[in-house]
């Protein structure tokens, strides 16, 4: 099946999606970006929960190393430790950001037909996604595409397009510890965008969540497209307004 895109896409740094169509060029958010406004208590609660451990796991690190010797308890040894453990999840967001990057190239370059890149970090990961490929029967048709929705105003990054059976699916990969239900709001703007940009229509949407550690650790979830996408506008409403003046200029 031939996809042909109507628009010509490019992506900064930032995230943001210039889009151009017919001459004309217009600069617009990102499907995250717009998602930033929606808050997951859940995903907040777990995030924090996370943050914790990892402070005090920094914490109990430090005091390990000097366990059976002496030991001088100053305010700089408190600082240095406090600095370190407030650190700590953030270092750790970026490692795990990192891997899963890796994880996506890999994946995009064996849709691509070449060879993938794999590291030790990223190597069961990879394994996983081919073992879901193998039990799924999906045919991958296209990687890493960039789409738009200039109706709606804002674009995307998809992570690929697969076919089953004559249908189109479009695939969201994670490497995340487990799936989200704001992932389903992400995939509904990118089916979307995807079909304004190619005028095809997408069957189905399956999120797809990868570990990094353990063998056959993976799952997939089916997106309910009607409520996703009509969740994903609301918030997409919601971030437009947000964007307003929501205050009253004082009286002078």
């Amino acid at each position: 099946m031939e996809l042909k895109s109507k628009y010509i896409i490019t992506r900064d740094e930032n995230h943001a999606y210039t889009v151009e169509s017919n001459g004309v060029i217009i600069t617009l958010p990102g499907v995250t970006g717009v998602l930033d406004v929606v808050g997951s208590k859940d995903k907040v609660n777990r995030l924090m929960g996370w943050a914790k451990k990892q402070a005090l796991l920094k914490v109990a690190e430090h005091i390990r190393a000097f366990a059976g010797k002496s030991l001088t308890v100053d305010e700089a040894w408190i600082e240095a430790v406090r600095k370190s453990a407030w650190k700590r999840d953030k270092e750790m967001l970026k490692e795990a950001g990192d891997i899963g990057t890796r994880v996506h190239a890999a994946i995009d370059a064996f849709i691509m037909g070449q060879e993938p890149i794999l590291d030790d970090d990223t190597r069961q990961g990879y394994y996983n996604f081919q073992h879901w490929l193998l039990e799924s029967k999906i045919k991958l048709i296209k990687g890493d595409t960039f789409v738009a929705s200039i109706k709606m105003g804002y674009g995307g990054a998809l992570d690929a397009i697969g076919e089953k059976n004559g249908r189109l699916t479009l695939l969201d990969f994670k490497t995340s510890n487990y799936i989200q239900d704001a992932y389903s709001l992400q995939t509904g703007g990118y089916v979307m965008a995807f079909e304004e940009t190619y005028s095809q229509d997408i069957d189905k949407a399956i999120v797809i969540r990868f570990g990094k550690e353990k063998a056959g650790d993976f799952e997939h979830r089916e997106v309910n497209l009607l409520n996703a996408t009509k969740a994903f506008m609301f918030a997409l409403d919601l971030k437009k307004m947000m964007d307003k003046p929501l205050w009253m200029e004082a009286v002078k």
